[in-house]
């Protein structure tokens, strides 16, 4: 089998797996293909979990036909809610990991936050969901995202799932959040929702806001064929009057590379390095930095990093448990 033949039947199976599992594609991965007959190729889906690969079902394409063999679509579907059923129903890995100077805890951000004091946060630095899970960057596009050797890019990978779909409005959590904020706010967002970002911080109260730009140097190549590769991400900046700032002459952008797929637990993670300059340009040792969408625990490794206190909040149980585990092996705990 030619190289072609593997990346037509790749993109065929991920077309296939995104019309029949929308909302479980990121738990999904599936196996080179191998050549049956001239025009047939057989494919084995795994389900992804923790470093653990199961099998969930055959596959056979044939003239970019795909069907199961020995299951249904039904069959793979349930032994998947159960797998993942079992895994939130882990009550012992949704416990918060608590430490003198830094917490980690299974709970809604927004909700957390709204109950803390006015102004009583030093940093916000937080990279919540911005719906981009849309047509042009998941399935399908599938053909022009895949690796020469046929297997999948690590970004994007389908769908990212409801917490980016159903997220609410910008509006809608900050004005819950931001009140709290009594320092700096260091907000990640989609570049066309720059201007929708800034204005909602001065509504708020907060001076010196302006956008600032992460330089990728290993952007995904997607649509590199047909217009320029998007090589950098946005932040909204800005802060409460009299906040003082811990740098001199900085420059707004900021080149760092994307995490590498080995040390990736989720679709969208910064990089620490990154995070870890605004730590330090944003707070100073001993302040509290908060990040109401933890993710990967990138925020509370980079400010426990720079001796700050550090709150992270997450509510999938599933990436909770892979950011708990991070965290405590980054910063040296055992769980």
């Amino acid at each position: 089998m030619n190289l072609d033949q593997a990346i037509a039947v790749r993109a065929t199976v991920n077309l296939w797996v995104g019309k029949n599992f929308p909302e479980k594609r990121k738990y999904i991965s599936h196996s080179n293909p191998i050549k049956v007959e001239d025009d047939e190729f057989s494919i084995i889906l795994h389900l992804k979990n923790d470093g653990k690969i199961t099998k969930l079902g055959d596959l056979s394409v044939k003239n970019e036909e795909v069907s199961l063999r020995g299951c249904s679509c039904s069959d793979i579907d349930s032994k998947l809610s159960e797998i993942l059923k079992l895994d939130e129903s882990n009550t012992k890995s949704l416990e918060p990991l608590v430490c003198t100077n830094y917490g980690l805890h299974f709970e809604d951000g927004i909700d957390a936050l709204s109950k803390m004091g006015d102004l009583s946060i030093n940093l916000l630095l937080t990279d919540p969901p911005y719906s981009i899970s849309k047509s042009y960057v998941c399935e399908s596009q599938i053909p022009r995202r895949l690796r020469k050797n046929g297997g999948d890019f690590i970004m994007p990978k389908g769908n990212f799932g409801d917490w980016d779909n159903s997220f609410p409005s910008p509006a809608e959590w900050t004005n819950k959040v931001l009140p709290k904020i009594g320092g700096w706010a260091v907000i990640f967002c989609a570049q066309a929702q720059i201007g929708e970002y800034c204005e909602i911080m001065k509504e708020n109260g907060f001076v010196a806001v302006s956008p600032m730009v992460w330089h990728k140097t290993n952007p995904v190549p997607f649509n590199h064929k047909f217009k320029p590769i998007n090589a950098w991400e946005a932040m909204v900046v800005g802060k409460r009057s009299g906040t003082k700032f811990y740098g001199h002459a900085v420059h707004n952008v900021f080149t760092h590379k994307s995490p590498s797929p080995q040390d990736r637990i989720h679709p969208t993670q910064k990089p620490t390095g990154l995070l870890q300059e605004f730590v330090r340009l944003f707070s100073e040792k001993g302040d509290l930095v908060v990040d109401p969408f933890a993710g990967s625990g990138s925020t509370v490794i980079a400010a426990v990093s720079e001796d700050r206190i550090a709150l992270g909040y997450e509510n999938d149980p599933s990436m909770f448990g892979k950011a708990k585990k991070r965290v405590a092996n980054k910063l040296g705990l055992l769980i």
